[in-house]
C-alpha cells in the first residue's frame, strides 16, 4: 500500500509539472503571438504614415508644378503687352468728326459748283442770259464734270476725301473688333493679366475692373460697341504695360539687394529711421528760420 501510494504522489506530481509546463508554454504562446501583433500593427501603421506623407508629399510637388506652370503662363502673356499693336488699339488714323463734316461739305461745294455752271449754261442755251457768260459756266461745268468722270478725282482730295473717310472708319472698326477677338481668345486676356493691379493701381478703377469682369464672363466684345469702349480697353493695356514694367523694375532691385551682403531688413529700417528724423526736423527749421528773421526794433522797448 506505501508503494503505491508513493507511485501515486509521484504521477501526480508529473501531471501538475505538465499541466504547468503546459500552462507556461500557452502563456508564451500568447504573449508571442501577441508581440507577433503589435508587430504586424506598428508595421502596418508606419506603412501608412508613409503612404499617407507620400500622398502628401505628391500633392505638394503637384500643387507646386500647377503653381509654375499658372506662373510661366501668367507672365508669357505679361509679356505680350510689349508686342500689342497700340496704334490699332488706340484708333490713331480713326477719322475724327470735324474731318468728316469738312470733307463733305468739300463735296456738296462741288456739286453746287457744278449745279450752278450747268444751269448757267443751260440758261444762255435759253436765252436767259448772255452768251459769254454760259460760255464760261459751260466750260467751268466740262472741267468739273471731266475730273469726275476721268476718274481725276484722286488729284482733287475735297472731292474724293468724304468716302474715303467713311470707308477708313469701317475698315479700322472692324481691324479693331478683329484684333480684340484674336487677343482675347476662349479664355479671355484682360482678366487673366488683372493681377498687375498690385504694381499699378490705377487698375483698379471701376471701368477696368467692368472690363475686366466682361472678359471673364466672355461678353467684352458684345459690348464694345462705343468709341468711349474701345478707348477705355487701350487705356487698360497701356495701364497694365507699365504694371508689368514696374514689375520687373521691383524684381531687378530685390535680386540686386539680394546679391549685396547686407540684410535687406535692415537697410529698409534705416531708410524709415532716416525719414523719421528728417520728418522731425522739418518742423524744426521753419522756427529757427522765424527767429532769425524777427526783427527787435519791431517791439517796442521794455520799461
Amino acid at each position: 500500500m506505501n508503494i503505491s501510494d508513493d507511485n501515486h504522489g509521484h504521477g501526480s506530481t508529473r501531471l501538475g509539472d505538465a499541466e504547468k509546463n503546459q500552462e507556461t508554454w500557452a502563456t508564451d504562446q500568447k504573449s508571442t503571438s501577441d508581440a507577433v501583433k503589435e508587430s504586424r500593427a506598428a508595421r502596418e501603421k508606419e506603412r501608412l504614415q508613409w503612404e499617407e506623407e507620400e500622398r502628401l508629399k505628391k500633392i505638394e510637388e503637384r500643387d507646386k508644378a500647377e503653381k509654375e506652370r499658372l506662373e510661366a503662363e501668367r507672365r508669357a502673356l505679361y509679356a505680350e503687352l510689349e508686342g500689342l499693336d497700340y496704334d490699332l488699339l488706340s484708333l490713331i488714323d480713326y477719322p475724327t468728326d470735324h474731318e468728316i463734316y469738312a470733307a463733305k461739305r468739300a463735296r456738296t461745294l462741288w456739286f453746287i459748283a457744278l449745279g450752278s455752271a450747268l444751269f448757267l449754261f443751260l440758261a444762255s442755251l435759253l436765252s436767259l442770259t448772255s452768251s459769254w457768260v454760259g460760255g464760261i459756266a459751260g466750260g467751268i461745268a466740262f472741267v468739273l464734270w471731266l475730273t469726275h468722270g476721268a476718274g481725276m478725282m484722286s488729284y482733287f482730295p475735297s472731292l474724293n476725301r468724304y468716302p474715303g473717310l467713311i470707308s477708313q472708319r469701317k475698315r479700322l472698326k472692324r481691324d479693331l473688333i478683329e484684333y480684340i477677338r484674336n487677343l482675347e481668345g476662349r479664355l479671355g486676356y484682360m482678366h487673366r493679366i488683372y493681377p498687375l493691379v498690385q504694381f499699378n493701381s490705377r487698375l483698379g478703377s471701376r471701368k477696368f475692373k467692368r472690363l475686366a469682369l466682361m472678359s471673364k464672363e466672355h461678353t467684352l466684345l458684345a459690348n464694345l460697341k462705343t468709341l468711349q469702349d474701345t478707348r477705355a480697353y487701350h487705356e487698360f493695356m497701356v495701364e497694365a504695360l507699365r504694371g508689368y514694367q514696374e514689375m520687373l523694375q521691383q524684381e531687378k532691385e530685390d535680386k540686386f539687394v539680394e546679391s549685396m551682403d547686407f540684410d535687406p531688413d535692415l537697410l529698409e529700417e534705416n531708410a524709415e529711421l532716416h525719414s523719421k528724423q528728417d520728418q522731425e526736423e522739418q518742423p524744426q527749421a521753419p522756427q529757427e528760420d522765424q527767429e532769425a528773421n524777427t526783427d527787435p526794433t519791431l517791439f517796442a522797448p521794455k520799461d
